[in-house]
């Protein structure tokens, strides 16, 4: 952002000002807005609520709330214009549209205070300069000014939809600003869309989310909103890097509070069996199998390597070739190795496929 507007954003002080607003409102009709916007620190309460705690009517409220904001708006305050010209000169340099949450986090920088964000769609609310976008099934509630052109948005995004649907996988944001800007949309409007502006309108996209590894994807895709523990564990382990026991395993996944429910160990180990997108390689410790792993007990890893060297190997090299695919103890690996009926000894300290065996 402009250093002048970043400077003006470590002083803005929303809070203070509003208090000061609301001191030139009669006491019953300070009361009456600050419980509206949930100015006082609390939930934002509803007509009827307030209605009844001051005997009034819902419409008679809602005629205090208009009349408040109305006379807020006639006084002439250098201070209200001063943070209105901020809050503009923010939206504006953001494309002209961002999601509340997204324009919350510039706001504030960096902090989360609740009083100070209910202020700032206070001081929103007072002016004509912006209109709100209510949450909806495509977009998320945001912010614009007054005459921002939707289909802007739109085409944007469905520039954005093209590229993940083509693609077909989560890919990061850098990647997928990189292809956009391949694309002849971008070329056409590239004066407007800077990082900046891409940055806020995804912000409002329902149908374009990022998950806990900042990967960008389609809403509907399971490395984007994993639906149960599965895809949870899938997604954990596959940004982990390496096999896990399953303990540590249900912990990735309680640390990335993917939502509100508690993935439990037991739970977790018996999706991880049942699930092919995954092979239990050692005792409780699991590993996928993309990574080129295969299911099945140590006796056949030894027939899988036996047939992939298509020749007899010592014992060591058959021990070493085990432990790449199975987190296993040696003697572990010995007794499989001395079944007869899969086994068989040749030469010296050299073992092969016993039907292979002449």
């Amino acid at each position: 952002m402009g250093s002048q507007t970043q400077n003006s954003l470590n002083e803005f002080q929303p809070t203070t000002l509003v208090n000061n607003l609301l001191a030139l409102l009669k006491e019953r009709d300070r009361e009456i807005v600050a419980k509206r916007f949930g100015l006082a620190g609390s939930e934002m309460e509803t007509l009827e609520g307030i209605g009844k705690k001051h005997s009034l009517t819902r419409e008679r409220v809602r005629q205090i709330e208009k009349d408040s904001l109305n006379f807020l708006k006639k006084q002439n305050i250098p201070e209200l214009d001063t943070a209105v010209q901020l809050i503009f000169d923010t939206v504006k340099e953001h494309g002209n549209i961002v999601s509340e949450e997204y324009l919350m986090q510039i706001l504030q920088v960096g902090k989360t205070d609740f009083k100070e964000r209910q202020s700032i769609k206070f001081l929103l609310s007072l002016s004509s300069q912006f209109k709100n976008l209510g949450d909806s099934s495509e977009y998320l509630e945001a912010w614009h000014i007054a005459g921002f052109d939707l289909s802007k948005l739109e085409q944007v995004l469905a520039e954005f939809e093209k590229i993940l649907t083509t693609t077909g996988h989560v890919i990061s944001q850098d990647e997928l600003y990189q292809q956009f800007k391949e694309t002849d949309f971008y070329k056409q409007h590239q004066m407007e869309l800077t990082d900046r502006v891409l940055k806020s309108y995804l912000s409002v996209a329902k149908s374009i989310q990022i998950n806990p590894y900042n990967e960008i994807g389609l809403k509907n895709w399971n490395e984007v909103r994993p639906r149960d523990v599965g895809d949870k564990a899938y997604l954990v382990l596959k940004h982990h890097g390496k096999p896990e026991h399953y303990s540590e395993i249900t912990k990735l996944i309680n640390d990335n509070k993917f939502d509100n429910r508690t993935a439990y160990q037991e739970t977790v180990h018996n999706e991880l069996i049942k699930d092919s997108r995954f092979v239990l390689i050692g005792r409780g410790i699991y590993a996928l199998t993309e990574w080129g792993y295969k299911r099945g007990v140590v006796a056949d890893v030894i027939k899988e390597i036996l047939i992939s060297f298509n020749r007899p190997l010592t014992r060591d090299e058959i021990i070493n070739e085990v432990m790449k695919r199975r987190q296993v103890k040696r003697n572990t690996i010995l007794v499989g190795l001395s079944n007869r009926k899969n086994f068989q000894k040749v030469g010296k300290d050299k073992y092969a496929l016993a039907n292979n065996v002449e």
